[in-house]
């Protein structure tokens, strides 16, 4: 057998066994589902911060999940989480006015009141606290 037929034979035998130690496929609406799941039982308020658990949490693999936040929501996944727990904080600094900055932090899933104002500053562009009063 010639050098050739030898290399073609051993890629495939390597394609064919490099295919048997990858997860199996999960189709990108099973994927979707999941994700939609998630953010239904409101996941993203949980102070988890490994997308690897959350994804596993969800039942699909940290790959799908960064595939999926990317390919959907043209954003990272912590990026998008961070986005949900500020939609969310947003709504409660409304309903909600006498509670305090750092309580509405803890219940969207962000423990510390410094790290949660600048991420709210960040995507209001004002904190917390001056954005509620701008739109009591």
């Amino acid at each position: 057998m010639s050098l050739a037929g030898k290399v073609g034979i051993l890629s495939k035998l390597g394609s064919l066994l490099g295919k048997r130690k990858q997860a199996p496929s999960v189709s990108e609406s099973a994927v979707a589902q999941a994700v939609g799941r998630w953010v239904a039982g409101r996941g993203y308020l949980l102070p988890e911060g490994n997308p690897t658990d959350v994804a596993k949490r969800m039942g699909i693999t940290s790959a799908q999940l960064f595939r999926y936040c990317m390919e959907e929501k043209g954003e990272d996944f912590r990026t998008w989480r961070t986005r949900l727990r500020i939609e969310e904080a947003k709504k409660q600094l409304l309903s909600e006015p006498d509670v305090p900055v750092s309580i509405i932090a803890r219940r969207v899933g962000i423990n510390d009141r410094s790290n949660f104002s600048r991420l709210f500053r960040d995507h209001t562009g004002m904190l917390p606290s001056q954005w509620r009063e701008k739109n009591l």
